[in-house]
C-alpha cells in the first residue's frame, strides 16, 4: 500500500499512553445563539472570547474551556461532504511538551498534514500540535500539565 493510506498504518510508533480528551471546538452558524444554548442547557460559563477569531470559550470551571464555539466565516455553510465541517477539531491532552516535540517529526516523516505547531497557544497557554486524520478531521495534541496535576483518575486507566 502506498500514498496517503499507508501514512496512517500503525507501525513502530510512539503511542500516546496516558491521554485525555481536552476539549471540543464546534463550527457554528450563529455564535450568540449557540452560546446561549450551551450556557442555558448545559450550564457552561463563558471563560473567554476572542473577537478577532469570533470564538467563545465555555467551561465548567476546572479547565480554561471544555467547549469552544467558532463562528463560521461569512457565506460558509455546513454541507455534507462539502463546505465547513461542524466539528472544528478535538484535542487530546498529554503529560509533557516532550511528547509533542517527539510526535512532530514522526508526523512529518509520514507526510501527515500538519495544520499548526508545535506552538504555545495564547488563549490556554499550553503547547500544541494540530494535524489531520485520514478523513481530514483536525486532531490537536496539547500539553496541559494542570489537567493531570488535578486529575483524580488513577494512572493505570481505572
Amino acid at each position: 500500500m502506498t500514498g496517503r493510506k499507508s501514512r496512517y498504518l500503525v507501525g513502530r510508533l510512539m503511542k500516546i499512553q496516558n491521554g485525555a480528551l481536552g476539549h471540543i471546538v464546534l463550527n457554528v452558524a450563529d455564535l450568540k445563539k449557540s452560546e446561549r444554548f450551551y450556557r442555558s442547557i448545559l450550564g457552561l460559563k463563558v471563560s473567554a472570547r476572542n473577537l478577532d477569531t469570533k470564538m467563545t470559550f465555555l467551561s465548567y470551571g476546572k479547565e480554561h474551556h471544555d467547549i469552544a464555539l467558532q463562528a463560521l466565516p461569512k457565506g460558509a455553510k455546513h454541507v455534507a461532504g462539502k463546505g465547513m465541517p461542524k466539528l472544528h477539531h478535538f484535542c487530546i491532552y498529554v503529560e509533557s511538551n516532550d511528547i509533542i516535540d517527539k510526535l512532530h517529526p514522526i508526523l512529518k516523516r509520514r507526510r501527515i498534514p500538519i495544520v499548526s505547531g508545535p506552538e504555545t497557544l495564547v488563549v490556554a497557554g499550553n503547547r500544541s500540535l494540530s494535524f489531520l486524520d485520514p478523513d481530514g478531521n483536525r486532531v490537536e495534541i496539547a500539553c496541559n500539565a494542570n489537567k493531570f496535576q488535578f486529575d483524580n483518575r488513577r494512572r493505570d486507566g481505572s
